[in-house]
């Protein structure tokens, strides 16, 4: 009980903290059991880490390269050539790009573009703004390439899980839940023209209108040449994960996706002419390690005090779990939450509910739980989401808690529908 009680403090801590000192109260959690209890360590995600510096790396290397930046380039332009469709358009591009490069942090790139564009049109920012922070943290559950993934097939395969199996059903289940979630936000709050803080803002001058000037560098070919072999490297992960028995190799989802991007690293490298020195200043190599850090803390803090107990878990969730396999997605709802990690929330989860004897089909339709993310407001896309919305933004009661929650709702059971007939 009392080592629950100083993961929960710590939790707390790391909540009022945010970004990397999540990571550091989960360092402090550890000093206290390890230390002083003499609890023994837990289990520290290994896979899960080397899987989010690698992916980093590699898309660090296309930002120094300038393909982030094609790949908003090509965004904006769908947007401001669909403008009605933004609150559709908004989750859409975000979910890809999140599905594409395995990291929410992608998304952020295009927040500030899906606003401009929502004010320029009329419509409320936080309608699009919210369905794609919500869409961008569901779409880690769909992307072959992100940790959660990686964890949640580690401990599916030995389960007789194959990799087309388990994406048949978590891709379809992501996609189901962004859509909800759009169709959500962009029912909530009223027009524009119709709001009296909105009119009050924009006659006190806090609201800007003005376009961001136009970038005139045109895109690169070394910019070109690393998006797609960025791409080249996913569908090759894709396809050695997918064909496994096919080609007839016997390695793990973790060696392919580190060895695969660790190599397109160093690929784009010379092509795209990136200094060395430069890599480890890109934004999202910055925030990479950030994530790592928090994985790092706060998730091998939750397996040491978890892993005291994990007996008395097994005896008391383990029969409950059986007769309520829903409570599988309200377990990992809650503690994504306050994880504030997907990838950390499959690496200390999935491996218990394999040990709980729950099945795979009740993993794999409960997985798209693990986006709770927006529940707080902390976290970096759904922070910067409402830090670029200049019209007005909701503070405690904000709008990604609605089109998240619901998203989650329908999603999973389809999820569980998906499960039935694949596996």
């Amino acid at each position: 009980m009392i080592e629950m009680i100083v993961l929960f403090g710590c939790i707390v801590l790391a909540a009022r903290l945010g970004g990397i000192g999540v990571g550091l109260a989960g360092g402090l959690g550890l000093v206290i059991l390890v230390f002083i209890m003499g609890v023994k360590p837990g289990e520290i995600p290994i896979a899960v880490m080397l899987i989010i510096m690698a992916v980093i790396l590699a898309i660090s290397v296309m930002q120094r390269a300038g393909g982030m930046a094609y790949m908003v380039k090509i965004t904006e332009r769908i947007l401001r050539n669909h403008p009605k469709y933004i609150n559709f358009l908004a989750p859409a591009s975000t979910f890809i790009l999140t599905v594409l490069t395995g990291t929410g942090y992608s998304a952020m790139t295009v927040l500030n573009v899906i606003q401009q564009v929502a004010k320029e049109n009329g419509v409320r920012p936080s309608q699009p703004l919210s369905s794609a922070v919500v869409a961008s943290q569901l779409a880690i559950t769909a992307s072959p390439i992100s940790a959660a993934t990686a964890a949640l097939y580690l401990t599916l395969e030995p389960m007789g899980v194959s990799f087309g199996s388990a994406l048949m059903v978590i891709v379809p289940s992501a996609a189901i839940a962004a859509l909800v979630a759009a169709f959500v936000a962009s029912k909530q709050g009223v027009e524009l023209k119709d709001d009296p803080i909105f009119q009050e803002r924009v006659k006190k001058g806090l609201v800007s209108f003005e376009s961001p000037e136009e970038k005139t560098a045109r895109t690169t070919k070394e910019a070109k040449i690393s998006v797609w072999l960025f791409l080249a490297s996913v569908v090759f992960i894709v396809i050695m994960l997918l064909f496994k028995k096919q080609i007839g190799h016997d390695l793990s989802s973790r060696d392919i996706i580190v060895i695969t991007m660790l190599f397109v690293a160093f690929v784009m490298v010379f092509p795209c002419k990136v200094p060395l020195e430069d890599i480890k200043k890109s934004s999202i190599f910055v925030s990479g390690a950030e994530s790592f850090i928090v994985v790092l803390g706060i998730t091998w803090l939750s397996s040491t005090a978890i892993g005291v107990h994990i007996p008395a878990v097994k005896e008391m969730a383990g029969e409950l779990l059986k007769e309520y396999p829903a409570l599988l997605a309200v377990i990992f709802f809650g503690t994504s939450a306050v994880l504030f990690s997907q990838g950390a929330t499959a690496a200390l989860l999935m491996p218990i509910a394999a040990s709980l004897g729950v099945d795979a089909g009740t993993i794999l339709a409960s997985f798209v739980a693990v986006s709770a993310l927006y529940i707080t407001n902390i976290y970096p896309t759904t922070a910067f989401a409402i830090s670029t919305d200049d019209t007005g933004s909701f503070i405690i009661n904000h709008p990604f808690f609605l089109p998240g929650l619901l998203s989650i709702v329908v999603s999973v059971p389809f999820g569980f529908f998906l499960a039935k007939i694949v596996l």
